[in-house]
């Protein structure tokens, strides 16, 4: 949990001051306190905070000293700090040296959720490092502890206005964060980024980096002189798709743990992906690699970032696809599922993610059957030459839910194909009894003995193999329809009745009755299953 505005407002040095305005603000993270008192807003406008630019999330102490009777001067400074990143101004010596806090202030912190606080007014006797030093502390306590990057990156990044949202910011965020100077290079090492720390040596660390005879492996750090006691660090940064990039970490003094430099390259990886394209397509794509990789909180994060209403989805479409006609499917065949579910759904997310399609969407209660929309999907997609199956997966309650079904998938969609070659599309359902047949076979031949028994009784009479064949068509490719029977077959239908009703009669038993019916249906998929294999 990193240190809010709200928090420093516990502190011992801030407990009497008054929050006057920008009270929707109060949540926003505080990475550090600094002082500001300027004559001259135009020096703060064009030098300190450069149009467009971040160099936030702090907490700035003033109080108008050389300006106390300039409110336009007090406004444009207030401004600038609000648009430069800045989460709030502590104002000092209200009714003392500043006669009062000018409403035109007030309106501009509102509006910008800008969290103005006023100390005790009329208090000669308050100093600036009572606050710094209280601030400061709980700061340090709280990266002590907590050392969860990526969910406090986002955090600040999603209270930034657009503009703002850049690699730039990623990078000066988690430079100050760490305080750690960062460079991102292409895969020629030719640099794109520098931001250094202290933020004064950039022109120091470009000029002792391109002098290194050489750079330390992947994932690997060696010693280095461009600072006293510095190490530099080295991670590849994939792009989903894009080339690689490469970052590197320079730290003086202690150095930092494994964990934390292992989230801080999650983090620029999000911030290349997403800002360093600027493409909804990359927004998609982390967002859905967030759910998949069962983490809700960036998930939401990232979520509410870009706007998507994640809140009602409950429910995952999973699509494989051949691996020679991926690249094609996510040029034509994502914006189709988008388009296709666009009528039926107020939401739907949609990217390919380890060598799979997956699609996630709540549901308008009105619209046609979860089914026949699937079905007309497909069809749709395989008029365009794509070779696929599709999974309905829902209900879907947690990230965890989503997690493992999307694993099972992976593990028995090769299975459910083998069982069912002919339906195309499958359900949650289907893919756990799946999973249980592959257990079966995986087990032990009297494991697969046993649950192959529903069936001695048609393998000892000499027309077994049409028997077997048939009831395997039934079961699983027909969904107990004579018609569809034998339209599979190409039998007349009158045959299909006869070879059905001489199997109830070897059976001792009628083909719809429970719970026989399961364990002949389980015992008709693990036949078709140990004749493939």
């Amino acid at each position: 949990m990193s240190v809010t505005v709200a928090d420093l407002l516990k502190l011992p040095s801030l407990r009497q001051a008054k929050v006057i305005a920008g009270h929707n603000g109060l949540s926003r993270i505080v990475s550090s306190i600094s002082v500001l008192e300027s004559t001259d807003p135009g020096v703060l406008v064009d030098e300190v905070f450069p149009q467009g630019e971040y160099f936030g999330s702090e907490i700035v102490i003033t109080g108008f000293l050389n300006m106390t009777e300039d409110v336009e001067r007090q406004y444009v400074n207030l401004k600038r700090l609000a648009e430069g990143g800045e989460v709030g101004l502590i104002l000092y010596y209200v009714g003392v040296y500043l006669k009062k806090v000018d409403q035109r202030l007030i309106d501009f912190a509102d509006e910008m959720d800008f969290v103005l606080i006023v100390m005790p007014e009329g208090d000669v006797t308050l100093r600036y490092g009572e606050a710094i030093s209280d601030v400061m502390a709980l700061i340090y306590r709280d990266r002590t502890h907590n050392t969860s990057l990526v969910s406090e990156i986002l955090e600040r990044v999603s209270r930034l206005p657009s503009h703002q949202r850049s690699v730039s910011t990623i990078l000066k965020m988690l430079s100050d964060r760490i305080s750690a100077s960062l460079i991102l290079c292409d895969c020629s090492l030719k640099i794109q980024y520098l931001i250094a720390w202290p933020r004064n040596q950039e022109a120091a660390i470009k000029k002792g980096i391109e002098s290194l005879n050489g750079l330390p492996a992947d994932q690997q750090s060696m010693a280095c002189d461009i600072f006293p006691d510095s190490r530099l660090y080295r991670f590849s940064i994939s792009s989903d798709p894009g080339s690689a990039q490469e970052l590197l970490v320079l730290r003086e003094g202690i150095q930092p743990d494994s964990e934390i430099l292992t989230q801080l390259t999650d983090v620029v990886r999000l911030g290349v992906n997403i800002w360093g394209r600027k493409s909804e397509e990359a927004a998609t794509h982390e967002l859905i690699r967030a759910i998949l990789q069962d983490d809700p909180i960036k998930m939401r994060q990232l979520a509410n970032i870009f706007h998507i209403n994640v809140a009602d989805i409950y429910e995952m479409w999973i699509l494989r696809c051949e691996e020679n006609q991926l690249e094609r499917f996510r040029r034509e065949g994502l914006p189709l599922i988008q388009e296709h579910l666009a009528h039926y759904c107020h939401t739907v997310v949609a990217d390919l993610y380890e060598g799979h399609a997956a699609a996630f969407m709540d549901w308008i209660e009105r619209s046609p059957e979860r089914v026949s929309v699937s079905q007309d999907l497909l069809k749709h997609l395989k008029a365009l030459d794509f070779s696929l199956s599709l999974t309905r997966c829902y209900p879907l309650n947690s990230t965890s839910d989503v997690r493992r079904t999307f694993l099972l998938h992976q593990e028995v969609i090769e299975t459910a194909l083998q069982i069912w070659p002919s339906l195309g599309c499958y359900t949650l359902q289907e893919l756990e009894f799946a999973s249980e047949c592959q257990k079966i076979l995986a087990e032990s031949e009297a494991a697969l003995t046993n649950a192959l028994s529903p069936l001695t009784a048609l393998k000892h009479v000499h027309e077994d193999n049409m028997l077997l064949q048939t009831l395997e068509v039934y079961l699983l490719d027909s969904k107990s329809s004579v018609s569809s029977c034998a339209e599979l077959l190409f039998l007349h239908k009158n045959t299909v009745k006869y070879r059905l009703n001489r199997i109830r009669e070897l059976l001792g038993y009628p083909l719809d009755k429970a719970p026989e019916l399961f364990t002949l249906y389980r015992a008709a998929a693990l036949n078709r299953l140990a004749a493939s294999k």
